[in-house]
């Protein structure tokens, strides 16, 4: 989606049932781990029972060391509407990793992969679909990767 700061309107570009191959994103400057917070919900739990949705709108979710249990228990429910969220922490940069041919216009290409190798760090991690020595087949989607790097400012993700 988008957000007119000016105005304080969203825009929604696409929705889809599903989650986004791009979630870490926004896991990474909500600090909300979208998956576990997707299957609370499918088990029934409410989203203000959830202790990363409660941080991310300020709520206290009760301590201790089973954080989730804890919050099950002692957890009040408050109304999404009449409570502010925090805002993003930092930002971050998702770079799609893809099969093209430079000298055919760029288009999507099958092939081997002759080698693959990224180390993750703290502040930057990636996924691939495909390792050294395996490859891209002509039929199939070009992507085959996913980088993504978290920063306290956009010049830092980059």
């Amino acid at each position: 989606y988008l957000y007119s700061m000016e105005t304080g309107e969203y825009y929604f570009l696409e929705l889809n049932p599903r989650l986004q191959v791009e979630h870490p994103v926004t896991e990474w400057i909500a600090e909300v781990n979208l998956p576990a917070a997707q299957v609370a919900v499918g088990m029934g739990i409410p989203l203000w029972q959830v202790p990363e949705i409660r941080r991310f709108y300020g709520m206290d979710n009760g301590g201790g060391c089973d954080i989730w249990r804890k919050t099950a228990a002692l957890a009040t429910p408050f109304n999404f509407d009449e409570v502010d969220s925090q805002w993003p922490k930092g930002h971050c940069v998702a770079v799609r990793i893809t099969s093209e041919d430079p000298d055919d216009g760029f288009k999507p290409t099958g092939g081997k992969v002759k080698e693959i190798s990224f180390k993750s760090k703290p502040n930057v991690w990636a996924y691939f679909s495909v390792k050294s020595g395996g490859g891209i087949h002509e039929f199939a989607d070009s992507q085959f990767g996913h980088v993504f790097a978290y920063g306290v400012s956009r010049s830092a993700a980059i």
